[in-house]
């Protein structure tokens, strides 16, 4: 014999199932039993069923209206909150617009100063190396000068020897021929 529980059970399966529980399709859900006792947990389903499921009425037209004016007073305070936002959100976006326009006036203008400093600094590179090159001219110039300076005092030095030769020579001469020779400069009767 089923059980009460077994018996709720097959009346919810049923049920589930969108068919009737009656006597005779839980007797033949459960595989048989007493229809009296089939009916009592019935009776004592259908109970717990009501409490369950309580009946649903319609509300009043009263109730209804009253709760139909309160719906619209809530959506239209919650329009009122939201245009409220947008409009915080609006003109953050717009404080945040002019900040990206402030900042950017800032950057251009900070551009502008580098493009101007890069242009001075350019210009003074330029004269340096205007400068550069005409110190690398005048140095060329002064090493060249130099070179000739020195092919110069060459050119005396084996002149110089040229001459000490010519001057030892005569001096050996001399020595040869003597002193005595030799009229005195300043004695003959200039």
């Amino acid at each position: 014999m089923a059980s009460r529980d077994e018996m709720w059970a097959a009346a919810d399966a049923l049920v589930k199932a969108g068919g009737r529980p009656t006597l005779a399709a839980v007797r033949k859900a459960v595989g048989g039993g007493s229809f009296t006792t089939i009916s009592e947990a019935m009776a004592e389903w259908r109970a717990r069923q009501a409490v369950a499921e309580p009946v649903r009425e319609p509300a009043p037209v009263a109730v209804a209206q009253h709760a139909a004016e309160l719906a619209a007073a809530l959506w239209a305070q919650a329009l009122a909150i939201a245009r409220e936002r947008l409009q915080a959100d609006r003109e953050a976006l717009e404080a945040d617009r002019a900040e990206m326009v402030r900042e950017r006036a800032e950057a251009v203008e900070l551009a502008d100063l580098l493009a101007g400093e890069l242009d001075l600094v350019r210009a003074e590179q330029e004269a340096g190396q205007i400068l550069l090159a005409e110190k690398d001219e005048a140095l060329l110039e002064q090493t060249q000068e130099i070179r000739n300076w020195r092919e110069e005092a060459t050119l005396m030095r084996e002149k110089a020897a040229l001459l000490e030769g010519k001057v030892a020579g005569l001096e050996q001469a001399l020595d040869r021929i003597g002193p005595q020779s030799i009229p005195e400069r300043g004695t003959s009767g200039d």
